[in-house]
């Protein structure tokens, strides 16, 4: 992706655009004074800038607009950190792709988490794929222990005790009673913290085993854990489309 180079664009959309983070990410380093505009510090995201005339500076280095962007998808492993640094020395998710740019995660898994997470330098991207208003959905393969009815599954769209109106989508596809486990399918369209493991929580059920079978349409069928593969053409554009609401 190429900026025009006299296009004035939000403080925030430029330095997500040019890989800093998501623009969460960016505000919290605009609104904590980490970033300066042509000398001065300058706290308000919305502050526009001219991408060409504008020096841009975060710990001593200037700031461009990255005109290459990557974008991977992993089928992420078991204890690993969904970060791009642990202060323990854990292993994380960018250890995983040998990338000389700098890249970060789009949304999280849990620690225990398997499955599908993209990976990108294309922060602008990143915002739309983890903002609520778009919907995005992921498809998860839940094991719990106990025996999940039907009318358990019916309770989730209604929130149960966690937050109201959780978007989701249930299907029970396979009872185990030798080990006493069902197995679930669940799409989610919003995603909070540990938000599945609360959920069967509330119905008296507790998550084993979570493997992200599907982001959106990207699925990690033919990807081993710890694998990863770039993003296709064809796949980078559906993506920019469903995250644009097209």
């Amino acid at each position: 992706m190429t900026a025009d180079p006299d296009e004035e664009i939000r403080f925030n959309r430029f330095l997500a655009m040019a890989g800093l983070g998501s623009r969460r990410v960016c505000d919290d380093l605009i609104q904590k004074g980490l970033v300066s505009i042509n000398g001065k510090i300058e706290s308000n995201p919305a502050t526009r800038i001219n991408i060409s005339k504008d020096e841009v500076v975060f710990q001593g280095n200037r700031i461009l607009l990255e005109p290459n962007f990557h974008y991977y998808l992993l089928n992420k492993p078991m204890q690993v950190i969904t970060t791009t640094a642990d202060p323990f020395g854990r292993k994380t998710i960018v250890d995983f792709i040998p990338s000389t740019d700098r890249i970060y995660p789009v949304g999280r898994l849990d620690f225990d988490t398997t499955g599908a997470i993209i990976l990108t330098n294309d922060g602008d991207l990143a915002y739309s794929l983890t903002h609520p208003k778009f919907q995005i959905p992921k498809t998860y393969a839940v094991r719990v222990l106990g025996n999940v009815s039907k009318e358990d599954l019916d309770r989730i769209p209604l929130g149960i005790n966690i937050e109201a109106n959780t978007p989701a989508i249930a299907e029970v596809l396979d009872h185990h009673y030798f080990d006493r486990h069902t197995e679930v399918k669940l799409v989610l369209r919003e995603g909070r913290k540990r938000e599945i493991k609360r959920i069967f929580m509330a119905l008296g059920h507790k998550v084993v085993k979570l493997h992200r079978e599907q982001f959106a349409f990207l699925r990690v069928d033919d990807l081993a854990l710890g694998k990863y593969r770039e993003l296709t053409l064809a796949e980078i554009t559906k993506l920019k489309e469903l995250a644009h609401g097209h």
